[in-house]
């Protein structure tokens, strides 16, 4: 634990030189931290707001399965006619000439109707879990999406402190070479250099301002791919915070076990093969006639014929009936066989969807964790170099000092030192990306503290 503190010091000890007047520049600006990173990626992301949309679309089929089901479904119709030519009925009351009457029908009527369906095969309670758990399903992607979201923002943005980083030790690197160069351009007039030392430092110095190029490339897509993540199309503020040391052995403690039918997207995949499963059920029940209680109430007026010829009578009357109904559809053309067959499919399509999750699942366990472990190996190993290439180039600058080494040798002493930094902050970003999915596969955040 002290080499890892002492290494990290040693590398913020290198930055500290370049980002001093970096942030004494810019030290008006306002930041970025990670916590508002991740808030900011939920309220804005579109990921998540179609899943809002989503979870608020079930529902309201959770009140239509009700509706349609279970509640009684009230109608209330109303006419009136400006303009009427009915038709005759004709009747003969013993004599040759029939005596033609007008039918009668409602000038004005206002008629409320009442049905409930007392039975269908069930399709009601089918098409209630149905909706129930399709809804279930929705509120865990919703949770999910927003988990996924704040893991991947917290992923780029240790990827967008590394990549600054690595560009801070790249351009001290560069620093370093241009200071060797003029050392050697001085020693080769005075005699005490050769055109091969020079040569020799003016590739490496070629070589690590490309590798500035790329490492500055490398900052500011990061940080556009941070900004995507978060839902924003620009963002220049700075970013704030370190990078965490990640303990592997602490993170493997806490994941002896694991049920991955409880991870959240998987969870979701069950309720919404059961939902399928449901719904084709709830189709496939139009087999099965289908009874309900029925009822009407009419307030109307009608045209007297018979008591002062013909009349418009304004005095309402009423009628009404309640009773029930049974329908049985034997054949419609197969559109109800259709439709069950089509769910049934897409019962078998959810079911086979839920297998590969539960399938994919313990191998992306099993990747990671195993990433981690390598990762965790890694970053020891490259605290080991990070010491020994200290070590090496206050050797070398010794021996520089007392006539024994030459300046050759101290360069490769310090280009070995960047080359053993710079590799441990990528095995801390390796070992950061392995805990982040990691922690995507089994559904939840894991305690590094």
């Amino acid at each position: 634990m002290k080499r890892q503190k002492d290494s990290l010091i040693w590398i913020l000890g290198i930055l500290a030189g370049t980002l001093a007047p970096v942030f004494a520049d810019t030290a008006d600006q306002s930041q970025l931290t990670l916590e508002g990173a991740q808030q900011e990626a939920v309220k804005q992301s579109p990921y998540y707001q179609k899943a809002q949309a989503f979870e608020s679309e079930t529902s309201w089929g959770q009140v239509r399965s009700l509706a349609e089901g279970f509640l009684p479904q009230l109608t209330i119709s109303g006419q009136t006619f400006f303009a009427e030519n009915y038709s005759y009925l004709n009747v003969e009351f013993g004599s040759p000439n029939p005596i033609q009457f007008p039918e009668l029908y409602p000038q004005t009527s206002l008629t409320f109707d009442a049905k409930m369906d007392i039975f269908d095969g069930f399709k009601n309670v089918h098409q209630l879990d149905s909706a129930d758990r399709k809804h279930e399903a929705a509120q865990i992607l919703m949770s999910w999406s927003a988990f996924q979201i704040q893991e991947q923002v917290r992923l780029k943005y240790y990827q967008a402190l590394a990549a600054k980083i690595l560009l801070d030790m790249a351009n001290e690197n560069v620093k370093t070479l241009e200071d060797h160069l003029r050392i050697v351009q001085d020693r080769l007039q005075n005699g005490e250099a050769t055109k091969y030392d020079l040569l020799r430092v003016e590739v490496q110095l070629s070589t690590a301002k490309s590798n500035q190029i790329e490492a500055a490339d490398n900052v500011a897509l990061s940080r556009e791919s941070l900004t995507l993540a978060m839902g924003l199309k620009q963002d220049d503020r700075l970013l704030s915070g370190n990078l965490p040391v990640i303990d592997p052995d602490k993170i493997v403690t806490q994941i002896t076990t694991v049920d991955f039918n409880e991870r959240p997207d998987v969870k979701a995949k069950i309720m919404q093969a059961k939902s399928a499963e449901d719904q084709s059920a709830a189709t496939g029940s139009f087999w099965v006639p289908k009874v309900s209680l029925i009822g009407e109430y009419q307030f109307y007026n009608i045209d007297d014929y018979l008591s002062t010829g013909i009349t418009s009578n304004d005095n309402f009357r009423t009628d009404y009936y309640f009773g029930a109904a049974a329908t049985w559809d034997i054949f419609d053309g197969g559109i109800s066989l259709a439709k069950a067959k089509e769910d049934e499919e897409k019962s078998n399509g959810a079911e086979a969807d839920l297998k590969t999750a539960q399938v994919q699942a313990p191998y992306d366990f099993d990747l990671w964790k195993r990433k981690l472990i390598s990762s965790g190996s890694v970053y020891q190993a490259k605290l080991t170099d990070v010491d020994e290439a200290k070590e090496s180039v206050r050797l070398a600058t010794l021996g520089f000092q007392a006539g024994v080494n030459t300046t050759t040798d101290v360069l490769d002493a310090e280009l070995d030192k960047f080359t053993a930094s710079a590799g441990l902050v990528q095995a801390q970003v390796g070992m950061l990306e392995a805990v982040i999915n990691l922690e995507l596969a089994i559904g939840k955040r894991l305690n590094n503290d």
